[in-house]
């Protein structure tokens, strides 16, 4: 509810708040409209939530801080539904292998892409600006608007003994005509969500600590068109014939993004004052510095020209007064090196946003909120020590350059042979496993697999299935066994994973469907559990709003996927004519998923029995939540013990 009249302050900023300010009520009110406040603002929507979103700059800023989005944040955008991938495939590019130079002379190849572990191979090199876009297209498709020109100015917890706590926030125009005062608001929220950066206002105004340090060096970052013989990749990362290090990042046509190390920060250096003073000439000697004699190097137009000092910093408590939320830079920053940075961004909003959408749909206690403190802290701390690895690590090549310089000379034609391994797994994000909490739950009596991929907390690990799509004609109308055909198509297990705050079951059924004498029996009684409990639990848990912008607002959806060798008759049982989400077959045929999520595919008894395989709950954020051996009555009632554990 709003007041028709107003209030305003003056441009020198002190605030006028009277029984006149406008007061606006909103479920959620988002501060910050970068890509971490726009992707909590679309996922929120789609899960029915009004939101509010403010932005204190005019516009998008045109310059971009990211440029790469790993492939654990593709895999989460891939989820939101379907389709929603193709708007960001459509306005990136796969990234390329980074390249390795000793001053020019090219060294070896380390690969950022991975194979066999998600579907999509390699990151997506896609600016910051070109993404928050994309994200604030669909949002205003929904029917919501970034309010640019608005900072907050104020914001607390306003607690009573008789009535739930609410979020009480000013807000200001920012932008008005010279002379003129501006305009406040007064904004009541059951939630407020911090995306405002790693200055944020928000942290500031509800004292929570930024604990961390600052690094005793100068970063120079450049955008804009060069001209240079370095042989051309989309990462280059050059070990300075002066010590220190060089890293060119490929943009579009020959525009490149420079980030150089630019020496130790003295006591008495005033940063804005090396800011006024950095010129294009620093940055072309710093260049050719690092670079063999010879080599072409000249600036052709400036885009960005800057100088910084990264820190290192996590918020001390993501989540204040069970009302306020931290995410992104408001809640951790570090070094650029890696590219942990807009990508932890966008995985804390995935973690939050199902956890907020389930307890504003009632469908979860609030005590479910203080989980994305708990999952999402240690992930910056993972984050920060990846980036300062990675950033101290390039300083040292540097130090040891003038000892090494000679052995890489001679090295040089083995290591360009050299591929290493090791680095993209953790860079893409896909080894992230959250610790066992209140909706990470062990199984109470059954043992615990070995492998750590394997527990829950884990990311649920992808691989290829085959989709059995019965056909609906005869395989040849003289065929006098009237054979059906059946058809598959390839899918991989993240695909269909698909929708906004939704538990997905995994049935692992492993050979049990299998046996051509039992097949029947099997099936019927595996597809009469699955209807029976999906029943159950569509009941007593559902959204009331519509979900997902669609029809289709079911909490829950179920998976039969089968391993051994199975027949065209087999094929086109009843939990082949299934609808997507009711217990739809796909066919494990190599049983590869089944070994990725540590439920044999054999039973050690005979074929076919149903004390095999087994059920794995996998998150609303791809997360393995709960599993369970088996695929019995009891079982079953186990995955319910699990959603009456988390849910309200």
């Amino acid at each position: 509810m709003s007041n028709s009249n107003s209030s305003t302050s003056s441009t020198s900023g002190s605030l006028v708040i009277d029984a006149s300010t406008p007061i606006q009520e909103i479920p959620v009110l988002i501060v910050g409209a970068g890509p971490v406040g726009l992707f909590e603002a679309v996922l929120l929507t789609k899960m029915g939530i009004r939101v509010r979103i403010i932005e204190r700059e005019p516009q998008i800023a045109p310059v971009s801080r990211a440029l790469g989005t790993h492939v654990r944040s593709l895999e989460i955008l891939a989820m939101v539904e379907e389709g929603f991938i193709d708007k960001f495939l459509s306005e990136g590019r796969p990234l390329d292998d980074a390249h390795l130079f000793y001053g020019s002379h090219p060294m070896c190849t380390m690969p950022v892409s991975i194979r066999n572990t998600s579907r999509f191979e390699m990151p997506l090199f896609m600016a910051q600006e070109r993404l928050s876009k994309v994200l604030e297209k669909d949002l205003a498709e929904m029917g919501v608007h970034v309010e640019y020109g608005w900072e907050l100015a104020d914001t607390e917890v306003v607690e009573s003994e008789d009535k739930e706590s609410y979020v009480k926030t000013v807000i200001r125009r920012m932008i008005v005509p010279k002379d003129q005062e501006r305009e406040i608001k007064v904004v009541q929220s059951e939630y407020l969500i911090a995306a405002d950066g790693g200055r944020s206002t928000v942290r500031h105004k509800i004292n929570v600590q930024f604990q961390g340090r600052t690094l005793p060096f100068k970063t120079m970052i450049f955008d804009g068109a060069i001209d240079t013989d370095l042989e051309n990749h989309d990462i280059r990362v050059i070990v300075g014939m002066n010590r220190k290090t060089l890293v060119l990042f490929h943009m579009h046509d020959n525009v490149h993004r420079i980030v150089l190390e630019y020496g130790e920060f003295a006591l008495d250096d005033d940063l804005d004052q090396v800011n006024r003073e950095l010129t294009i000439d620093d940055l072309e000697r710093n260049v050719r510095d690092c670079l063999h004699p010879g080599t072409k190097f000249k600036v052709l137009s400036k885009e960005w020209l800057s100088c910084f000092r990264i820190n290192e910093r996590r918020a001390e408590s993501y989540l204040h007064k069970g009302r306020i939320f931290l995410a992104g830079d408001a809640a951790h920053v570090h070094s650029p090196a890696g590219g942990q940075g807009m990508n932890t961004g966008l995985q804390d909003a995935h973690n939050l946003a199902w956890k907020l959408g389930l307890v504003m749909n009632k469908l979860a206690p609030a005590t479910l909120l203080q989980s994305y403190h708990e999952e999402r802290q240690p992930m910056a701390d993972r984050a920060i020590a990846l980036s300062s690895a990675l950033s101290l690590r390039a300083r040292d090549w540097g130090l040891v350059n003038f000892y090494m310089k000679r052995l890489f000379l001679i090295l040089s034609p083995l290591l360009s042979k050299i591929n290493f391994t090791v680095f993209p797994a953790a860079a893409n994000m896909l080894e992230i496993r959250y610790p066992v909490n209140g909706i990470n739950l062990p199984h109470k009596t059954q043992k615990q697999p070995k492998e750590e991929s394997h527990q829950v907390g884990t990311r649920a690990p992808d691989g290829l299935l085959l989709r059995i799509l019965p056909a609906l004609k005869d395989l040849s109308p003289v065929d006098k066994n009237n054979m059906i055909s059946v058809e598959e198509q390839e899918v991989y297990v993240q695909q269909v994973l698909v929708g906004v705050g939704r538990f997905h079951i995994l049935v692992l059924a492993g050979n049990a469907l299998a046996d051509p004498a039992s097949f029947q029996e099997r099936e019927e009684g595996l597809a009469k559990n699955i209807k029976e409990y999906l029943s159950q639990w569509r009941t007593r848990w559902h959204y009331t709003t519509v979900h997902c912008n669609k029809p289709d607002n079911q909490l829950f959806k179920a998976h039969v996927i089968a391993a051994g060798s199975l027949s065209d008759t087999q094929k086109n049982g009843q939990l082949a004519q299934r609808i997507h989400g009711d217990g739809q077959l796909f066919w494990d045929s190599s049983a590869e998923v089944h070994g990725k999520y540590g439920v044999p595919a054999k039973a050690k008894g005979r074929t076919g029995s149903m004390d095999q395989g087994g059920i794995v709950v996998v998150r609303p954020d791809s997360h393995i939540g709960f599993r369970v051996q088996g695929l019995d009555k009891s079982a079953w009632e186990d995955v319910t013990g699990y959603f009456e554990t988390i849910l309200a």
